[in-house]
């Protein structure tokens, strides 16, 4: 079941879509990625670790890690968390033995002490020759999906873009650089990688009532489209940022050639993770994701949940949870003293 609206900005309730995944068929939505319509689908095992083949799932529903990586019919190594879903695709798990639910190499976790980093480099190259047997045993065990050796490369055309300024990233930050550009006069390109503009103002909570990222959003993304001087690039990724501020930018089956006078990166930041025993496991995810998951897709990401934050992000992300349904076990504050007295009232009153 999802969310109700306002949930959901990323997905059309009226468009259903029809995929698989490790042989079974499951229901999404268009403008689900892989991994947002597995969830929805109460599925949270993804793939299996490169080496000791230990569950995975999804981390920060950004791209922004591995554990979300999957296989595609003649592709491997996709990102489940970003890569869009679509009527038919079919999909299966990485590095797994047998079944993914049942990987007959998970074994290999209870002898992870005697087997640390490079290890097969130091212990499998005598007597002389031996690595030759040993090589293909261990590349087999520890594969990273499997190639399709027919698959013929489709065609990408470019094109030529020539600006003032190219903003590369279209949150909070990369919306009003680009309108204090534009309106000094600036020709302005802003390249956003996801297919709505706002960045974290289209999953964060910056205030108790909930209420100031989205009124935000909409005021800066109105002037944004409606300004003569800026050019928007959604769905489109910015590759590299080379000598004399050539950009290839890609979007679709097409590369811009962005020459810019001026560049400016308005990447966001990256939540840090918390280093604990067994946080690589499915389930634990950061609070961004979460964030992402209920208000992009609208998918719940669970039933309880316990919170561990080091700033006041991590109270913001227990009220989103409580408001959507989720029961706040507790949160944990790192911190010796917290700072904001008022978000650790809310969740009080919340029962937290």
């Amino acid at each position: 079941a999802r969310l109700p609206a306002p949930m959901g900005l990323l997905i059309d309730r009226n468009q259903p879509l029809t995929f698989s995944f490790d042989g079974r068929t499951y229901q999404g939505l268009q403008g689900d990625s892989i991994a947002s319509a597995l969830l929805a689908n109460g599925r949270f095992l993804l793939s299996r670790s490169f080496k000791y083949h230990r569950p995975r799932g999804p981390l920060t529903m950004a791209g922004q890690d591995a554990n979300s990586l999957i296989q595609l019919p003649h592709e491997p190594n996709v990102l489940a968390d970003t890569f869009a879903l679509h009527e038919g695709l079919q999909a299966t798990g990485q590095n797994f033995n047998g079944s993914l639910d049942n990987d007959k190499d998970a074994y290999l976790g209870k002898f992870s002490k005697f087997m640390p980093v490079g290890f097969y480099y130091r212990s499998f190259y005598k007597p002389k020759g031996m690595w030759k047997i040993w090589e293909p045993i261990i590349r087999k065990k520890a594969g990273l999906g499997v190639l399709d050796l027919n698959f013929q490369p489709e065609y990408y055309d470019k094109a030529y873009l020539f600006t003032d300024l190219a903003v590369i990233g279209a949150g909070p930050a990369g919306l009003q650089a680009a309108l204090t550009a534009a309106n000094a006069g600036a020709k302005v390109l802003l390249i956003e990688q996801q297919p709505i503009l706002g960045g974290s103002l289209t999953y964060a909570r910056f205030d108790i009532d909930g209420q100031r990222a989205e009124q935000l959003r909409r005021e800066l993304v109105a002037a944004v489209e409606a300004h003569d001087n800026i050019q928007v690039l959604k769905q489109a990724t910015c590759n590299a940022w080379f000598t004399d501020n050539y950009l290839p930018v890609i979007q679709g089956k097409r590369m811009y050639k962005v020459r810019a006078t001026q560049c400016l990166v308005c990447s966001g930041s990256l939540d840090q993770p918390v280093i604990f025993r067994n946080n690589d496991l499915p389930g634990v995810m950061l609070t961004s994701a979460v964030q992402r998951l209920m208000k992009l897709y609208a998918v719940k990401p669970g039933k309880r949940a316990v919170v561990l934050t080091g700033n006041d992000d991590g109270y913001l992300a227990a009220l989103d949870l409580h408001d959507q349904g989720v029961e706040v076990v507790a949160v944990a504050d790192m911190r010796t003293n917290p700072s904001d007295r008022e978000l650790q009232l809310a969740l009080e009153q919340r029962g937290i």
